[in-house]
């Protein structure tokens, strides 16, 4: 073969790929995914999606716009049924049908109904359930969803991330669907009709579960510094509430359903410590995914420190990330960063106030809710955009909206809420729009009633208590002073870290006793950062935070308690807690001295946003004030006091 023929072949094969590429469909369409309400199919896809509506982000330049993906619908009669096709597409594998029973679909075929152009076709018969006025189309880049009911068009397009509405709060009305691209309903005569490929899902149990899902998870990994649970479809994730005995936090998932592989399995937490009683060894924390009805799947975290979890919900809502606040504060969970476009706040109902936040790229994100505020951490926004913010105005559910900068590249908005509010939090499908409804409570008065006289009855017993949520607690952040490495004040082989550890655990136990929600720096001998604790407490933003040291000096017969505070938002927190450790009583029986107030800019009481103060109970250098800080008693005594201390501030704040 000469050179020239060859050259010749070359060329043609060069044009031939090259036409072929550009004329390749933007989308690979793999399935369809039934919802189990009967009301939504997804069109499951690969690929980004360019409705005809939508552009490339070459807008002006035309000739690199990739080809539109026209969407258009018909209907026909004989058998009653509609059909959709979506351009420049292909079918991944055969076509396929689904065959439905008790729904208002029989059949639902998808073929590759032409190559040139190349159009997906997705055929639907239907009966006389099916209201053909509710058939709708709606698209978006990431995804393509057929609504066969107008009741559902919220929890496709946008997606619950935080939810503490009863059902019949939850109205409809606040939500709405996204428009879809283009419709027809031109009579087309001569069709093509799919071929008919008998597929049953109902043959294969596993699959007609998946098909049921809104989402479907499937896949469950233990990671470094926390689990992450992974699966198909979009997420919806309710509050959370608690239980005790053994210490439980239950999150339940919206229309979800967990693979039975996985179901009732239980995963140790990683970087989980074991908690050691009286030479006892206690399991470390865990999780355990399973089934609680048939549309609702259930994560519960147990152990002892299941209430320092957070979950991270991903930026293509198909992943949560659970782990503990700090791992989660430290960890890069995307490698998309984000800013905020914009915020706004409107009226959505009677006594419905919504705040929409608008974002530059997808959104990792977390919620939570704690002693009259509503928490929204941005895992990967960098700029909460103070300036937009300023502009946006309080409405009745909420006082205020403040934020800050929790860690590199995250951000946290805090909603100071009024009472009686219900809160529903959702996410667009894109993850780029972020909008939160409050509702707000009316009390109603109670009609009067004749109240009969108390009848005697037979003990019986007590009935138990509903699950207290996490909102119903005060929450507080123990910072037990050095530790590890840090030794801190040392006398006689004594070191300060081991006599703070001990107080600070008394602490705790004391604040449990009275309902507090504690959260602890370190809870063993550990090395931590004095940056690591400040962080670890705005990531939580608890009502107040105490660092416990001991005091030390170059002159042995220098005894006494002191109280430090920095901020003037921590005055007041100081003076409290300050009155009951050195009180009259105190000072005589420890027979010690009150050495009083001070300002002290220490790092941690410094660059800690909550109320924060630092105390120091005594002398290590002091010889008798030394023996009595090892004394068990006195260390009980010193916590019930710090403990008395923050609950009267605490309720003074209520």
């Amino acid at each position: 073969m000469s050179k020239i023929v060859k050259y010749i072949l070359v060329l043609l094969l060069f044009f031939v790929s090259t036409f072929c590429a550009q004329a390749a469909p933007v989308i690979k369409i793999t399935g369809l995914e039934f919802d189990n309400s009967d009301n939504v199919v997804i069109v499951q896809s690969i690929g980004k999606i360019f409705p005809k509506t939508m552009q490339t982000p070459e807008d002006n330049d035309k000739s690199a716009r990739a080809p539109e993906n026209v969407i258009t619908k018909c209907f026909l009669n004989n058998p009653d049924r509609v059909f959709v096709d979506i351009t420049n597409a292909v079918l991944a594998g055969n076509a396929k049908t689904y065959t439905f029973r008790n729904s208002k679909l029989d059949k639902v075929k998808i073929s590759q109904f032409s190559t040139s152009p190349n159009t997906v076709r997705i055929v639907f018969e239907y009966n006389k359930k099916f209201n053909p006025e509710d058939f709708s189309i709606y698209a978006n880049d990431r995804q393509i969803i057929i609504a066969l009911s107008k009741t559902l068009l919220s929890s496709e397009k946008f997606k619950t991330v935080y939810n503490n509405m009863t059902t019949g709060e939850r109205r409809a009305d606040i939500f709405e669907g996204v428009t879809y691209t283009s419709e027809t309903k031109e009579k087309i005569i001569n069709i093509s009709d799919t071929v008919d490929v008998q597929y049953e899902s109902k043959k294969d149990p596993e699959r007609q579960t998946k098909l049921k899902a809104g989402f479907y998870i499937d896949s469950v990994a233990q990671m470094k510094n926390g689990i992450m649970i992974k699966g198909d479809g979009l997420v919806s994730l309710k509050s959370s509430f608690v239980l005790e005995n053994p210490l439980r936090v239950v999150y339940d998932l919206e229309n979800a359903i967990v693979a039975q592989s996985l179901r009732n399995k239980t995963y140790t937490m990683p970087q989980a410590s074991a908690l050691v009683t009286e030479g006892v060894v206690s399991q470390r924390d865990i999780l355990r995914l399973g089934q609680n009805s048939q549309s609702t799947a259930r994560i519960v975290l147990q152990g002892n420190e299941a209430k320092d979890y957070r979950i991270v919900i991903s930026p293509d809502l198909q992943g949560l990330f659970i782990a503990k606040r700090t791992d989660v504060l430290n960890a890069k969970l995307t490698e998309t960063t984000s800013s905020v476009v914009s915020y706004s706040a409107n009226k959505a109902g009677e006594n419905l106030d919504v705040v929409n936040i608008v974002f530059t790229n997808p959104v990792a994100l977390t919620t939570f809710e704690e002693n009259s505020k509503f928490y929204v951490d941005l895992q990967n926004v960098s700029d909460f955009n103070e300036e937009a913010l300023k502009k946006l105005h309080s409405n009745p559910d909420y006082s205020g909206i403040t934020a800050q900068k929790i860690a590199l590249e995250k951000s946290r908005l805090i909603f100071h809420l009024k009472d009686s509010t219900a809160i529903n939090a959702q996410i667009s499908s894109d993850a780029k729009e972020l909008r939160i409804y409050f509702k707000k409570r009316v009390k109603t008065q109670p009609k009067e009633t004749v109240v009969a006289p108390p009848v005697k009855k037979e003990k019986k017993e007590v009935e138990k208590q509903r699950p207290s949520t996490i909102k119903q607690m005060y929450s507080v952040v123990i910072d037990p002073g050095h530790g590890g490495a840090d030794v801190g004040a040392t006398r006689e082989g004594i070191y300060e870290k081991d006599m703070t550890l001990e107080i600070s655990k008394l602490l705790e136990q004391n604040l449990k006793k009275m309902g507090v929600y504690t959260h602890m720096t370190r809870d063993r001998d550990k090395t931590v950062e004095l940056s690591e604790r400040s962080d670890f407490s705005n990531s939580i933003s608890p009502d107040v935070f105490i660092s416990v040291h001991v005091n030390s000096s170059v002159k042995e017969d220098i005894i006494g308690v002191e109280t430090h505070w920095y901020h003037p938002v921590s005055l007041d927190f100081a003076k409290k807690v300050h009155s009951k450790i050195a009180s009259s009583r105190n000072i005589s029986k420890w027979e010690t001295r009150d050495r009083g107030l001070f300002q002290s800019k220490f790092y941690v009481i410094n660059h800690t946003v909550s109320p924060a103060i630092l105390v120091e109970v005594g002398f290590i250098s002091n010889p008798y004030e030394r023996k009595q800080l090892l004394n068990k008693k006195r260390q009980e005594e010193i916590a019930k006091s710090l403990a008395d201390g923050i609950m009267e501030y605490l309720k003074s704040e209520k």
